[in-house]
């Protein structure tokens, strides 16, 4: 009995490979469906290698599972196929490994050009996988979308007809499949289980946001892998609780913010998708909305998941989530690459926190220019000021998702509420003196105005500065709380939500 996993390599990397909305969604799809579908079928074939079952009992489908008819480990195990989820596939050969794992490579390059991946058999390497490089003469047509590969397909986008590659036609070929429900990644599959399935779906980024900003939110389970267990069921029984963890607080976190849409009183808004997912992995999501949208839809995930039953799960899943917001002509390949580097940020958060004391954290960045540069490097220029005992930092980022107080994201969206309607042009001055010392800034926040000040106070800011421990720096709220009160007005004065109120009652509801 022999062994064959085989692992995609840098796909989100692939995903963002094509710029446009719709061949995003068609990269996911048929990434899915030949993880998921393809693959699964081929080694079933047999013929020239034969599956052999394991002998070990996998865990069943999850009744509570969303997508309990397309997820049923032990279903899969009785014929062999360990694992076809999260960008990876596994299975046990009774004999012909080799053979199956060269038709394997050979589909993978057809189905999926240009991304990387890996084949092993017990754990040693068959074949290091080599990207297609195109022959195509660089004297004719490129593809309009990409700019590789040769313009060799007609497609048609609303008014728009383009010329493009035949793997960028592919692409828009199984958008167009997940658009009418019939495709069989996982986000697809899952979003018609949601309410999401009613609404029309865009196939342009600047149709999602209209005149005002994009946002792309990254979440990635915390810590996985550290409570995955030791043996090859313990460990599949893991990542198929987490799995169904996160599809449970994802469905259900959508259908909060369509019945926001729905209530909402701009008749665009009651028909377009308010959100879109892009991939939903094991542990990890992908998801383009509009930017007001965006950190309320993280809340809401993050509240959802806290709350759904683990049932025989061990683990309590918790996220780590990165939200870039920026104009939608920004290329999306940066905006996924600083949504992963704001990820990253808050896990190195969550690591810092007690085992016994898990919670999701997240980390944002608001860009109103026409780049996007690093964040790390903004935040160490426009973020800290001073130095020794009058350090000052300027923003609490990464926050914790959850809680009531402005030092988490679910607090200060509760504040923003309360001072949206406060003379923003004061607030604006107050943070330009924040970087200027705590005596200027304390002085501009005496000389508020009475209405200014009593916003603040009624969300619990009555002073600029507090000292981080005995000795740390000083830190302040303000700079956070009138960000994200001011997310709706990103680009023009255009908000996605009319009311704010509904999203809040939503979400605790």
């Amino acid at each position: 009995m022999r062994r064959v996993h085989i692992e995609l390599q840098r796909v989100q990397t692939w995903l963002f490979s094509a710029p446009r909305l719709r061949a995003m969604v068609g990269a996911n799809t048929l990434l899915g469906e030949t993880l998921r579908v393809s693959l699964p079928k081929l080694a079933r074939e047999g013929g020239a290698w034969a599956l052999s079952p394991a002998m070990e009992p996998y865990p069943a489908a999850d009744s509570q599972d969303p997508l309990k008819d397309h997820d049923d480990p032990a279903a899969d195990a009785q014929d062999g196929i360990l694992a076809r989820d999260g960008g990876h596939f596994e299975a046990l050969f009774a004999n012909g490994a080799d053979a199956f794992a060269s038709k394997a490579a050979a589909l993978l390059r057809r189905e999926l050009p240009g991304l990387r991946f890996r084949i092993s058999i017990d754990r040693d390497e068959w074949k290091k996988s080599a990207v297609h490089l195109s022959t195509e003469l660089p004297v004719l047509a490129p593809c309009e979308w990409t700019g590789r590969g040769l313009a060799s397909e007609d497609v048609q986008q609303g008014d728009e007809h383009a010329s493009v590659s035949m793997e960028v036609q592919r692409r828009h070929e199984a958008a167009k499949r997940a658009e009418r429900g019939q495709a069989s990644d996982l986000a697809s599959l899952l979003v018609a289980t949601t309410n999401l399935k009613d609404f029309r779906r865009v196939v342009e980024l600047k149709e999602l946001v209209g005149s005002g900003y994009i946002a792309l939110i990254h979440a990635d389970g915390n810590g996985v892998g550290s409570g995955a267990g030791k043996t090859e069921v313990e460990r599949a029984a893991f990542f198929h609780g987490t799995r169904v963890l996160l599809r449970r607080a994802v469905q259900k976190a959508i259908d909060v913010f369509c019945a926001v849409a729905l209530s909402s009183g701009n008749s665009r808004q009651r028909e377009q998708a308010p959100l879109i997912p892009l991939m939903l992995g094991g542990d990890d999501l992908l998801v383009v909305c509009r930017a007001d949208t965006a950190l309320p839809f993280v809340v809401a995930l993050c509240k959802a998941l806290a709350e759904t039953p683990r049932g025989e799960a061990r683990f309590e899943l918790t996220l780590g989530v990165g939200v870039v917001l920026a104009k939608h002509t920004i290329p999306i390949h940066r905006l996924h690459e600083v949504s992963e580097q704001l990820a990253g940020s808050a896990k190195r958060r969550f690591r810092g926190f007690p085992k016994d004391a898990p919670r999701s954290v997240v980390d944002w960045a608001v860009y109103s220019t026409a780049w996007i540069d690093d964040p790390e490097e903004v935040r160490r220029r426009d973020w800290v000021r001073g130095t020794g005992r009058d350090l000052r930092v300027l923003s609490q980022r990464p926050v914790d998702v959850l809680g009531s107080g402005l030092d988490s994201l679910q607090g200060l969206l509760r504040g923003a509420e309360k001072i949206v309607a406060a003379p923003r042009s004061q607030f604006h001055y107050l943070i330009e003196q924040l970087s200027r010392g705590r005596a200027l800034s304390e002085l501009a926040f005496a000389e508020l105005s009475r209405e200014a000040r009593t916003a603040l106070k009624n969300v619990g800011l009555e002073q600029v500065w507090r000292r981080s421990g005995d000795d740390g720096p000083w830190l302040t709220e303000v700079l956070d709380l009138v960000e994200v009160s001011e997310i709706g007005r990103l680009g023009s004065s255009h908000a996605a939500l009319d009311a704010p109120e509904p999203v809040e009652e939503a979400i605790d509801g």
